[in-house]
Protein backbone atom coordinates (compact mmCIF):
# COMPACT_ATOMS: atom_id res chain seq x y z
CA UNK A 1 0.00 0.00 0.00
CA UNK A 2 1.04 3.62 -0.86
CA UNK A 3 1.71 5.84 2.00
CA UNK A 4 -0.82 8.05 3.28
CA UNK A 5 -3.29 5.24 2.81
CA UNK A 6 -6.33 5.38 0.34
CA UNK A 7 -7.17 9.12 1.12
CA UNK A 8 -3.14 9.94 0.38
CA UNK A 9 -3.73 7.91 -3.51
CA UNK A 10 -7.12 10.22 -3.93
CA UNK A 11 -5.35 12.89 -3.06
CA UNK A 12 -2.41 11.91 -5.40
CA UNK A 13 -4.90 11.17 -8.44
CA UNK A 14 -6.53 14.24 -7.90
CA UNK A 15 -3.46 16.46 -8.10
CA UNK A 16 -2.42 15.04 -11.19
CA UNK A 17 -5.72 15.44 -12.62
CA UNK A 18 -5.89 18.42 -11.97
CA UNK A 19 -2.07 18.93 -13.38
CA UNK A 20 -2.90 17.61 -16.33
CA UNK A 21 -5.94 19.82 -17.22
CA UNK A 22 -3.84 23.25 -16.40
CA UNK A 23 -1.39 21.73 -18.75
CA UNK A 24 -3.82 21.16 -21.31
CA UNK A 25 -5.43 24.70 -20.75
CA UNK A 26 -2.15 26.37 -21.31
CA UNK A 27 -1.38 24.70 -24.30
CA UNK A 28 -4.39 25.21 -25.83
CA UNK A 29 -4.02 28.97 -24.86
CA UNK A 30 -1.17 29.45 -26.68
CA UNK A 31 -1.68 27.83 -30.18
CA UNK A 32 -5.11 30.48 -30.14
CA UNK A 33 -2.80 33.56 -28.95
CA UNK A 34 0.49 32.45 -31.26
CA UNK A 35 -2.40 31.91 -34.61
CA UNK A 36 -4.99 34.13 -33.57
CA UNK A 37 -7.46 31.29 -33.84
CA UNK A 38 -8.61 28.49 -31.43
CA UNK A 39 -8.52 25.76 -34.39
CA UNK A 40 -4.93 25.99 -35.46
CA UNK A 41 -2.78 27.42 -38.04
CA UNK A 42 -3.85 28.94 -40.94
CA UNK A 43 -2.47 26.98 -43.98
CA UNK A 44 0.51 29.44 -45.52
CA UNK A 45 0.09 31.60 -48.37
CA UNK A 46 3.50 31.03 -50.98
CA UNK A 47 4.95 34.50 -51.31
CA UNK A 48 6.45 34.91 -54.74
CA UNK A 49 9.72 34.28 -55.32
CA UNK A 50 12.74 37.14 -56.09
CA UNK A 51 13.92 37.47 -60.21
CA UNK A 52 17.40 35.90 -58.50
CA UNK A 53 15.33 33.24 -56.97
CA UNK A 54 13.72 32.37 -60.15
CA UNK A 55 16.88 32.28 -62.18
CA UNK A 56 18.52 30.17 -59.47
CA UNK A 57 15.36 27.78 -60.27
CA UNK A 58 15.97 27.71 -63.85
CA UNK A 59 19.81 27.01 -63.25
CA UNK A 60 19.11 23.92 -61.34
CA UNK A 61 16.24 22.74 -63.12
CA UNK A 62 17.15 23.53 -67.03
CA UNK A 63 21.09 24.51 -66.46
CA UNK A 64 23.30 26.48 -66.13
CA UNK A 65 23.77 29.73 -68.81
CA UNK A 66 26.77 30.24 -70.42
CA UNK A 67 29.04 33.29 -69.45
CA UNK A 68 32.20 34.42 -70.59
CA UNK A 69 33.23 33.59 -66.94
CA UNK A 70 32.03 29.89 -67.44
CA UNK A 71 35.05 27.48 -66.41
CA UNK A 72 35.37 24.09 -65.12
CA UNK A 73 36.52 24.35 -61.37
CA UNK A 74 37.12 27.44 -59.51
CA UNK A 75 37.91 30.93 -61.14
CA UNK A 76 40.72 32.13 -61.31
CA UNK A 77 40.94 36.21 -61.46
CA UNK A 78 43.41 39.04 -61.24
CA UNK A 79 40.87 41.59 -60.18
CA UNK A 80 41.69 44.11 -57.08
CA UNK A 81 40.09 42.81 -54.28
CA UNK A 82 39.22 46.80 -53.25
CA UNK A 83 37.24 47.18 -56.59
CA UNK A 84 35.85 43.66 -56.21
CA UNK A 85 34.82 45.04 -52.92
CA UNK A 86 32.80 47.78 -54.02
CA UNK A 87 30.95 46.07 -56.72
CA UNK A 88 29.78 43.92 -54.17
CA UNK A 89 28.52 46.46 -52.36
CA UNK A 90 27.06 48.20 -55.31
CA UNK A 91 24.79 44.95 -55.92
CA UNK A 92 24.04 45.11 -52.04
CA UNK A 93 22.66 48.61 -51.94
CA UNK A 94 20.97 48.42 -55.60
CA UNK A 95 19.46 44.82 -55.49
CA UNK A 96 19.42 43.49 -51.73
CA UNK A 97 17.03 40.82 -53.18
CA UNK A 98 19.41 39.29 -55.38
CA UNK A 99 22.69 39.79 -53.27
CA UNK A 100 20.73 37.97 -50.46
CA UNK A 101 19.67 35.37 -52.83
CA UNK A 102 23.88 34.83 -53.94
CA UNK A 103 24.41 34.95 -50.27
CA UNK A 104 22.16 31.79 -49.00
CA UNK A 105 23.42 30.08 -52.62
CA UNK A 106 26.64 30.54 -51.74
CA UNK A 107 26.15 29.76 -47.62
CA UNK A 108 28.29 32.97 -46.91
CA UNK A 109 28.15 35.35 -43.92
CA UNK A 110 26.57 38.35 -45.45
CA UNK A 111 27.96 40.29 -42.58
CA UNK A 112 31.95 39.13 -43.02
CA UNK A 113 32.60 38.79 -46.39
CA UNK A 114 35.91 37.68 -47.25
CA UNK A 115 38.02 38.62 -50.56
CA UNK A 116 37.53 35.35 -51.84
CA UNK A 117 33.83 35.63 -50.81
CA UNK A 118 33.30 38.73 -52.74
CA UNK A 119 34.96 36.66 -55.75
CA UNK A 120 31.82 34.46 -55.75
CA UNK A 121 29.36 37.09 -55.37
CA UNK A 122 30.50 38.64 -58.54
CA UNK A 123 31.16 35.59 -59.81
CA UNK A 124 27.14 34.37 -59.38
CA UNK A 125 26.12 37.98 -60.19
CA UNK A 126 27.61 37.19 -63.44
CA UNK A 127 25.53 34.04 -63.76
CA UNK A 128 22.46 35.50 -63.09
CA UNK A 129 23.31 38.18 -64.91
CA UNK A 130 23.23 35.58 -68.32
CA UNK A 131 19.51 34.58 -67.41
CA UNK A 132 17.37 36.99 -68.90
CA UNK A 133 13.48 36.96 -67.62
CA UNK A 134 11.25 39.04 -69.41
CA UNK A 135 7.62 40.26 -67.50
CA UNK A 136 4.85 38.37 -69.47
CA UNK A 137 1.38 38.35 -67.60
CA UNK A 138 2.00 37.07 -63.81
CA UNK A 139 5.26 35.12 -64.81
CA UNK A 140 8.31 35.48 -66.83
CA UNK A 141 9.83 34.68 -70.21
CA UNK A 142 13.75 33.26 -70.79
CA UNK A 143 15.54 32.54 -73.21
CA UNK A 144 19.47 31.94 -72.54
CA UNK A 145 22.23 29.48 -73.58
CA UNK A 146 23.27 26.85 -71.69
CA UNK A 147 27.05 25.83 -70.92
CA UNK A 148 28.53 23.13 -73.27
CA UNK A 149 29.28 21.05 -74.81
CA UNK A 150 26.97 20.92 -76.71
CA UNK A 151 25.67 24.56 -76.25
CA UNK A 152 22.04 24.90 -76.51
CA UNK A 153 19.52 27.47 -76.59
CA UNK A 154 16.52 27.11 -74.16
CA UNK A 155 13.24 29.34 -73.85
CA UNK A 156 9.84 28.89 -72.20
CA UNK A 157 8.15 30.24 -69.37
CA UNK A 158 8.72 30.47 -65.09
CA UNK A 159 5.70 31.78 -62.96
CA UNK A 160 6.06 33.52 -60.36
CA UNK A 161 5.92 30.57 -58.03
CA UNK A 162 9.09 29.01 -59.72
CA UNK A 163 7.21 26.19 -62.21
CA UNK A 164 8.70 26.28 -65.31
CA UNK A 165 7.80 25.40 -69.22
CA UNK A 166 10.52 24.78 -71.21
CA UNK A 167 9.28 25.65 -74.84
CA UNK A 168 12.17 24.45 -76.88
CA UNK A 169 15.64 23.71 -76.49
CA UNK A 170 17.77 23.34 -79.55
CA UNK A 171 21.64 23.28 -80.30
CA UNK A 172 23.15 27.23 -80.57
CA UNK A 173 26.98 28.03 -81.66
CA UNK A 174 29.37 28.21 -79.64
CA UNK A 175 29.34 32.08 -78.61
CA UNK A 176 32.97 33.99 -78.57
CA UNK A 177 33.72 35.49 -75.30
CA UNK A 178 35.70 39.38 -76.02
CA UNK A 179 39.65 38.73 -75.39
Amino acid sequence: MLPGGPNGVASLVKNLALALALLALCGCGSVSRLTGQAGGSPSPTPSPLSAADLKYRLIDKVGAPFTCDSTPGPAVRGEDPADVARRVAALRAQDPAEFDAIVRREHLDAANLSPAANQRVVAQASVLDAVVLTSRGSGYGFAYELVGPPTAEVTGTIDAAGKIDVASRHPAPRRLCPA
